[in-house]
């Protein structure tokens, strides 16, 4: 997923379902635009941090899987104690190997302000949330008018 696409959309917030997380984008314009959602899907977990009403997307980016793990092993392996994350096998060398196999991947989002943090999933990408095929989750547009809406 390329991110420098999503740079500068105004961040509407996000609903989880399942295993599935979306979050809402708005194009900064004068002129009615189309909103965008960005869907991760086959979600093994996240984090988000300083969740503030509004703020501007900087990036949403793959990480190498390793690297990530890594990074975070020493804050997983503590936390493993309370059963967080579920993905975590012991060791990073480990939980590589288990969400390899499920063909997952990682993935960093960064806003100017308002939130950041992290979600390992099988797949994201993002489209233009008012199209919506019948019997697919709720739209962007719904989101605002439903309690899926974070508010």
């Amino acid at each position: 997923m390329e991110s420098s696409s999503l740079h500068g959309y105004e961040w509407g917030g996000y609903a989880i379902e399942g295993s599935i997380i979306r979050f809402a984008l708005a194009e900064p314009s004068p002129v009615e635009t189309s909103p965008v959602e960005v869907v991760f899907r086959d979600v093994e977990g996240y984090f988000f941090e300083r969740n503030l009403p509004a703020s501007v997307v900087l990036a949403v980016e793959e990480q190498p899987l390793a690297d990530f793990l890594e990074r975070n092993e020493a804050h997983f392996a503590r936390e493993a104690r309370w059963g967080w994350p579920r993905f975590w096998q012991g060791s990073a060398a480990r939980t590589a190997e288990w969400l390899a196999v499920r063909r997952r991947h990682a993935w960093t989002v960064a806003t100017s302000h308002g939130l950041s943090g992290w979600i390992v999933a099988g797949g994201a990408a993002y489209h233009n949330a008012v199209r919506r095929s019948a019997g697919s989750p709720l739209a962007l547009a719904a989101w605002r008018t439903s309690s899926n809406w974070p508010r």
